[in-house]
């Protein structure tokens, strides 16, 4: 694999940020000296959990050997404590980097497919929020969406006051309380009505909970509720916790459900 850590100045944030980026070689791929000329890799774009950064995927799992035998590009990003947001406290524009800053200067410097049918994204925890909120800003850019106990709408678990308490000081400064964001960008439920109302097409899904997980009631509540909205996806309920092994195993098994065909590299001998 080729395995670049990547830091740059962020407009957006106005501060550097980093960014991890795998392309696929070795023993499944091809380097990128041997790729054909214009060819360019398809990508998943991957988030971390809350309070986590962007070298995580890679270092609490197999990330890189699975891409590498799926043949695809990974790009992994984390907002650390800023639940994905713009923040509403200090307005530190988290979600712009990552989401509109980011893939332009990756795909700058890296051969990334920018077609819609070679884009996927997925994320774990309050990743999957942020993956959701990404790929409802305009559904028709990714063949797929994959979440990794990463499945509520944040906004609709926001105290209706402001809540400075441990359990709640991540969503004070990024969210502020309910009324700040149910029915913006950042509700994923308005997003989602909004969008079928549109005639937007949404990309396959792929939503996976595990039975031990301290948020497994909460994550089977929301399949429930965006399955009657209309959204279609993989529902898997299996055994796991909240953690990087879950992680570790849905990250590969969501790669195989791709069943990515056509890219550039070599079966294993």
């Amino acid at each position: 694999m080729a395995n670049f850590r990547l830091y740059y100045f962020s407009e957006a944030l106005r501060m550097k940020v980093g960014v991890n980026v795998i392309i696929p070689e070795n023993t499944w791929g091809h380097s990128l000296a041997d790729r054909p000329e214009g060819y360019r890799y398809p990508v998943l774009w991957l988030q971390s959990g809350g309070g986590f950064d962007y070298t995580d995927w890679q270092r609490y799992t197999a990330l890189e050997l699975y891409a590498a035998q799926a043949g695809v590009a990974v790009v992994c990003s984390g907002t650390y404590c800023s639940g994905y947001m713009d923040t509403k406290h200090g307005d530190f524009k988290y979600f712009t980097q990552l989401s509109v800053e980011t893939p332009k200067v990756v795909r700058h410097l890296f051969p990334l497919s920018e077609n819609p049918e070679e884009n996927y994204i997925a994320g774990f925890s309050m990743g999957g929020y942020g993956s959701l909120k990404w790929m409802l800003r305009d559904p028709e850019k990714f063949a797929a969406f994959g979440l990794f106990s990463g499945i509520k709408n944040v906004p609709e678990i926001l105290p209706e006051k402001e809540d400075t308490e441990d359990s709640f000081y991540m969503f004070a400064s990024a969210f502020g309380d309910r009324k700040n964001v149910i029915g913006t960008e950042d509700d994923i439920c308005y997003m989602i009505k909004k969008q079928k109302d549109a005639g937007k097409i949404f990309p396959r899904g792929y939503m996976a909970t595990g039975m031990e997980d301290t948020h497994y009631q909460e994550n089977v509540a929301f399949m429930d509720k965006y399955e009657a909205m209309g959204v279609e996806f993989e529902r898997i309920i299996d055994h796991g916790a909240h953690n990087w092994e879950y992680c570790n195993k849905h990250v590969r098994q969501f790669l195989e459900w791709l069943n990515i065909g056509g890219t550039f590299r070599r079966e294993e001998e």
